[in-house]
C-alpha cells in the first residue's frame, strides 16, 4: 500500500495507533500500540495476550492513527506475527482526513 507524502509524514510523526482485531466471538478489540511504519508501507507493533490470539485466529485487522486538529490515516488489512509478540499489518485499505 502506498501512502501519499502527506500521510507519510503524518504517520512517521506519530507513534500511538490503535488496532482493532477480531475476538473468537466476532466482536472487535480494540486497544492503543505504539507502532512503526515500515518503508513498504505496512504497521510493525508489540503483540502480546488477547492481540496475540487474535491475529493468529483472524488475521483481519483495523489500524487508526489520528491528531489534531482532526487529522489521521485509518487502514484496514492482515495482520501476521513475525517474531517473539511481534506482529506487522498490511494494509489492504486506506483512508485519510485532514491531510
Amino acid at each position: 500500500m502506498l501512502f501519499t507524502e502527506a500521510e507519510q509524514e503524518f504517520l512517521r510523526s506519530q507513534r500511538l495507533a490503535r488496532i482493532a482485531t477480531v475476538g473468537p466471538t466476532g466482536w472487535p478489540h480494540v486497544v492503543p500500540v505504539m507502532y512503526k511504519l515500515t518503508d513498504e508501507g505496512a504497521f510493525e507493533f508489540d503483540a502480546d495476550g488477547v492481540k496475540l490470539r487474535n491475529i493468529t485466529a483472524e488475521p483481519r485487522a483495523a489500524f487508526v492513527v489520528d491528531g489534531s486538529p482532526k487529522r489521521g490515516v485509518a487502514v484496514q488489512g492482515r495482520a501476521e506475527v513475525i517474531g517473539h509478540e511481534r506482529a506487522r499489518l498490511t494494509p489492504e485499505r486506506k483512508f485519510s482526513w485532514g491531510l
